[in-house]
């Protein structure tokens, strides 16, 4: 069955407007909203429940970015209505602050990664993309899609800006928030105590020690 649609998932401030954007652009592809399985920034949908609609013609795309970099943004702006004061928080406290069903939001990062690898391996159609990697190459990222599609016959059309919830962005400015920080030694013992290393590996990203 031909791919005609794409449903992108992703925790926030992983890329998934950027992407999406990019790839409905570059391949005529229509998006999939919220009608069809919930929102993007969910923890991926079981089997039980992604079986029940038409997955054969969508190409579901998992957005994914290396956790120290992401926890700051996160920090900047959780799109968390429920906690209003959470912006208040340190970065410390932030970190260890219970967010929506989970302990703390490096659990959540866990989570929701391994959900998406978990239905990037039973859908039909998928590609995992981290948001460094698509920054850096976004020709990479557009001959994967081309070769899931059997269409090597498009154009690239590069994003020279960036979209997100927040609106657009510069090159310069999304290359210096997705460099790896540089954090003090206490605030990465936080941040590791919850971190999964086997989660890390398989988005290969590495440890800060």
């Amino acid at each position: 069955m031909k791919i005609d649609s794409i449903k992108v998932f992703g925790e926030r401030h992983c890329g998934t407007n950027a992407i999406g954007y990019f790839a409905g652009k570059n391949f005529n592809l229509k998006f999939q909203h919220y009608n069809f399985l919930g929102w993007k920034h969910r923890l991926a949908p079981k089997k039980d429940e992604w079986s029940k609609f038409d997955v054969q013609s969508c190409l579901f795309i998992f957005c994914m970015r290396n956790p120290y970099s992401w926890v700051q943004a996160m920090h900047r702006e959780p799109y968390y209505d429920h906690y209003p004061k959470i912006k208040d928080l340190s970065l410390e406290n932030f970190i260890q602050f219970s967010i929506e069903d989970y302990e703390n939001c490096i659990a959540m990062w866990n989570q929701k990664n391994d959900s998406y690898f978990r239905m990037s391996d039973e859908v039909p159609n998928s590609i995992i993309i981290n948001v460094e990697n698509f920054h850096i190459d976004q020709n990479k990222f557009h001959q994967s899609i081309s070769h899931l599609l059997s269409r090597q016959d498009l154009p690239l059309i590069e994003m020279n800006d960036y979209v997100n919830g927040r609106g657009r962005h510069e090159q310069k400015d999304i290359t210096a928030s997705l460099q790896v920080p540089e954090l003090d030694k206490a605030l990465v013992e936080i941040i590791n105590s919850s971190l999964s290393e086997e989660t890390m590996k398989k988005c290969n990203y590495k440890l800060l020690t």
